[in-house]
This record gives structure tokens, C-alpha cells and sequence, in this order.
């Protein structure tokens, strides 16, 4: 499946598309999950991604891009090492996977009745992928806990954690730009409660 799909049958009309982003560690998929639960379609940039990076053709095309050599095997931590250490490398894997992620996300949206369809996209603000919601949920944390956070789940050092985060769009930034801020630095259920409070107040 392309997408973590959350029920099987879709009803009513597609009326409206939410994208939710937020910056490294600062809790997307607590947010996603919790719509999840709910019974809504949530589909996933990087999920999408993953799917990608499975295929044999896409392997190579990577490997090629990336590293000039014909390999089926794709290592991931050194395209990570890589893609966070050279700007242009960066650039060239995004403007080859971006397009595919894009026309797959818009896919899945057209050939879906849902009335709300929620977008989990890390680079919503950064790239054109903005071009496919209508709303946008910002999560934001603190970078204390989103280094804390980073550390724990990828088992980086604190200086790798940091210059990760310090190579995206500051959280500030997208707050100026969202419609709506999760604040994620407490409890899952802190956080929950501020989704079920906006859910209620946007579906009236």
C-alpha cells in the first residue's frame, strides 16, 4: 500500500485536504496517529518515500545520482551522511524523488471520496507539495526536546542532531505560516487534547 490507510471505504465528497508538517522531532506522527485513530485517511510523504526506495530501478537511479556507482543496494545512512553534509547531492535526490512522492500523494487524493484527507509532508513549506492542502497543521517543540527526541530515534550525537535540524526552515518560520499550532512538547495526551479541541471547532 502506498499509504497508511486508515479505512476502506470512502465516503462523501473530497471537500478538504490538511497538510500536517512540523520540523525534525517535533512529533508529526503523534498528530497523524491521532487522526488515524479516528478513522481518517492520513498519507504520508514519507511513507510514500520508503515505498520508492524499495524499488530496483529507483535503487539504482539513487545510487547513480548520489554515487556514481550500479548498485542495488541501498544504504541508507550513508545517503543520510551524505544528503546532510552536501547541499547540491541533497537537492539532486529531491528534484528525482520529489515529483514521483507528488504525483502519488495527488493520485491517492483524486481517487479518494473522503471529506477530510489529512497530508503528513516533513517539507510542506520548502517545496510545491504546499500546492496540495488547503489547511496546514504546524507541530512544534522546543529544540531541546526535538534534539532529545532526534537523538533517541536515530541514535545521533547531539552535534548531528542539531545540524539536522539547523539544515531546515526554522519551526518559527512555519509557524508564521501555518493555520494552526500543535504544541507537542508535553504528554501525548496534552497534545491529543488540543487535536480533539481543533477537530471539533473545524468541523463546527
Amino acid at each position: 500500500s502506498w499509504c497508511d490507510w486508515s479505512s476502506d471505504v470512502c465516503s462523501s465528497d473530497l471537500k478538504e485536504k490538511i497538510g500536517i508538517t512540523g520540523s525534525l522531532g517535533t512529533g508529526k506522527s503523534v498528530v497523524s496517529n491521532y487522526f488515524k485513530k479516528m478513522g481518517h485517511l492520513v498519507i504520508s510523504a514519507d511513507f510514500i518515500n520508503a515505498e520508492l526506495l524499495n524499488e530496483e530501478d529507483v535503487i539504482l537511479k539513487v545510487n547513480k545520482l548520489l554515487f556514481g556507482e550500479d548498485s542495488e543496494y541501498l544504504d541508507k545512512k550513508r545517503i543520510a551522511e551524505l544528503i546532510f553534509s552536501n547541499k547540491e547531492k541533497k537537492k539532486e535526490l529531491e528534484d528525482y524523488l520529489h515529483p514521483m512522492i507528488y504525483a502519488k500523494m495527488k493520485e491517492i487524493i483524486d481517487n479518494c471520496d473522503e471529506e477530510i484527507v489529512f497530508l503528513e509532508i516533513p517539507l510542506l513549506f520548502e517545496t510545491n507539495f504546499i500546492e496540495l492542502v488547503d489547511y496546514v497543521i504546524v507541530v512544534y517543540a522546543n529544540k531541546t526536546e526535538q534534539i532529545k527526541r532526534i537523538r533517541k530515534r536515530d541514535g545521533l550525537t547531539k552535534v548531528e542532531a542539531e545540524k539536522r535540524i539547523n539544515e531546515q526552515m526554522p519551526i518559527y518560520e512555519k509557524i508564521l505560516k501555518a493555520d494552526y499550532v500543535i504544541d507537542n512538547n508535553k504528554t501525548i495526551k496534552h497534545t491529543e487534547q488540543q487535536l480533539k479541541e481543533w477537530y471539533e471547532a473545524f468541523r463546527g
